[in-house]
């Protein structure tokens, strides 16, 4: 297609924060995986990040498929999570939470990103006008605030971290 120059773009900008993530879980000490540190268990904020790229990359035709099914792990991070995910766990989620980004974006061009997101079933008034644009917007300032989050962590916690590497 040639009216991509845009999604194209933000293509590039969706692959950083995954790569980042996945480095986060790769350093991160054993011992500071389910420590809770600024207010959370250091895991559960990788998750909940992932997690939301799964409720917001879709349409509002598709089911949101709750992921991790049955599980407590509070993805709103009110709660602190009954379950330890393992890195592999969240390794896995990384890698098909990509994918499906990719494959959400795959084919489109960039008068896709002007439509309307929630045409009838908006959650909130607040969304009734949001674009598939606002979408991914949002998704990668949410994904990067956690990546900086959880950066700041592992360094606050002698371990190198992964932004600006």
């Amino acid at each position: 297609m040639d009216n991509n120059k845009l999604l194209d773009s933000l293509r590039r900008q969706f692959s950083d924060p995954f790569e980042m993530l996945e480095k986060i879980i790769d350093v991160c000490p054993d011992e500071l995986w389910n420590k809770k540190t600024s207010g959370y268990v250091f895991w559960h904020q990788i998750f909940h990040a992932l997690y939301w790229v799964h409720f917001w990359l879709r349409d509002e035709k598709t089911d949101f498929n709750e992921p991790f099914t049955g599980e407590t792990l509070y993805p709103h991070l009110e709660k602190t999570p009954e379950k330890i995910l393992s890195k592999n766990d969240l390794r896995i989620f990384c890698k098909e939470t990509k994918e499906l980004a990719e494959k959400w974006v795959s084919g489109k061009d960039d008068s896709w990103l002007n439509l309307l997101l929630f045409r009838e079933k908006a959650p909130t008034k607040m969304l009734k006008d949001w674009t598939y644009l606002d979408a991914i917007i949002s998704q990668i300032s949410h994904l990067m605030y956690h990546v900086g989050h959880c950066d700041a962590i592992l360094r606050e916690n002698s371990v190198k971290g992964v932004w600006n590497e």
